[in-house]
């Protein structure tokens, strides 16, 4: 994880939960709004086939981009 991430906390779990639910088909760095702040998920690979060639399970996070600028 970059130094500037932090680790979730409670709140920011159960936003991520929320967010999950309102923009369940979103395509990664799609930045949306909710309760007033814009959020952007970003998609990573968890796992990748044996080879490596393959990407087999993907996970995701949401940024509070006013964090990012």
């Amino acid at each position: 994880m970059p130094h500037h991430e932090k680790p979730a906390v409670p709140a920011e779990a159960e936003i991520a939960k929320k967010l999950d639910e309102l923009f369940a088909k979103v395509k990664s760095r799609t930045i949306v709004e909710f309760e007033g702040k814009q959020y952007q998920i970003r998609y990573f690979p968890l796992s990748k086939s044996p080879d490596g060639a393959k990407v087999e399970e993907w996970g995701h996070r949401w940024v509070l981009m006013d964090e990012e600028q």
